[in-house]
């Protein structure tokens, strides 16, 4: 568990979370104005991203770092880990329904309770329907669409600048240009579900699995065994981390699970967003959906031992602000 904890940080939090969002924001800010539908659609996703993956640069995700002084991997490790993750990266990684299928857990026959995967899917659908509706309004047809030019530069910038070659990855399959309105209606969707759905599910848990430090230690000082039977009491306790790391990881942990005191959640949206009644309306149909998840979360939560709330749309905001 200790190696799964590391990757989950380096790669599965911050890397296609925090990095992947703010590829989406610069790409947005840079080509696309504000009075565009496709900028109103997403801005609220990307609201406060470069700021604090600033200070995560500042003080977590660097040489000298606290992940390069509290994780097994150091900071050299750390670096390769951001190297081979990133060389790997699909966008479709944040794609719920095409990352659960690619991982053979979709069928819920196969494999039941597995609620991230089935609160995932319907917060990912409801975000969907409203992005549906939206581009349904301002394109007439796939042509209004690859006609448009800054929606072009956008999908050109993130492709070349934000997704640029390494390693052999081109784009990391975010396309050069964007032919459709369903080709649209799932990037839009993908973008708002990584910044708001799956940050939140990756990132909100954290204090709650890492605390007890035991249960995914960052740090391990020994290697593990190789034998059965000749582990002792004191081997554990002196590969797991010592104090002072043990309290750093509690205020890592701490500090990331927390929500930001102005924070924004999932479909409270500015009353000036979109000024046309349609659009209005699709906001209010996209509350009333992530209202009805969330009671239903809510009631299937009454009967576990151990709630899963980390898709609940009452859990989720909108962007990554921590």
């Amino acid at each position: 568990m200790s190696s799964h904890s590391q990757f989950h940080e380096i790669s599965s939090h911050y890397l296609t979370c925090h990095a992947v969002m703010e590829t989406y924001s610069m790409g947005l800010m840079r080509n696309i104005p504000n009075a565009h539908p496709v900028y109103k659609l997403l801005r609220p996703h990307v609201r406060y991203t470069m700021a604090i993956n600033r200070k995560a640069r500042e003080s977590l995700i660097n040489a000298t770092g606290i992940l390069a002084r509290t994780f097994s991997v150091g900071a050299d490790g750390e670096l390769e880990v951001f190297k081979r993750c990133g060389t790997a990266y699909s966008v479709h990684w944040s794609n719920i329904k095409h990352n659960t299928e690619e991982r053979g857990v979709d069928d819920a026959s196969k494999l039941p309770h597995y609620y991230y995967r089935d609160d995932g899917y319907r917060v990912w659908d409801a975000i969907e329907s409203y992005v549906t509706e939206i581009i349904d309004m301002f394109y007439v047809n796939d042509a209004s669409v690859s006609e448009d030019e800054e929606l072009q530069s956008f999908a050109n910038d993130v492709h070349f600048n934000g997704f640029p070659a390494y390693g052999g990855s081109l784009g990391h399959e975010f396309p050069s240009s964007i032919a459709t309105k369903a080709e649209l209606v799932q990037i839009c969707t993908l973008v708002m579900f990584t910044g708001s759905a799956q940050h939140a599910a990756v990132n909100f848990g954290q204090y709650t699995y890492y605390s007890f430090v035991p249960n995914a230690p960052f740090v391990l000082h020994k290697p593990p065994p190789t034998r059965k039977g000749k582990l002792k009491f004191k081997d554990l306790m002196d590969s797991l981390p010592d104090k002072e790391e043990t309290l750093a990881t509690n205020v890592l942990v701490s500090l990331l699970s927390g929500y930001s005191p102005d924070e924004i959640y999932l479909g409270a949206y500015p009353p000036e967003q979109f000024v046309e009644e349609r659009a209005k309306q699709a906001v209010k149909e996209l509350d009333v959906k992530l209202k009805q998840i969330y009671e239903m979360i809510k009631k299937r939560n009454e009967g576990l031992d151990v709630p899963y709330i980390y898709m609940s749309p009452k859990n989720i905001p909108n962007s990554i602000t921590i």
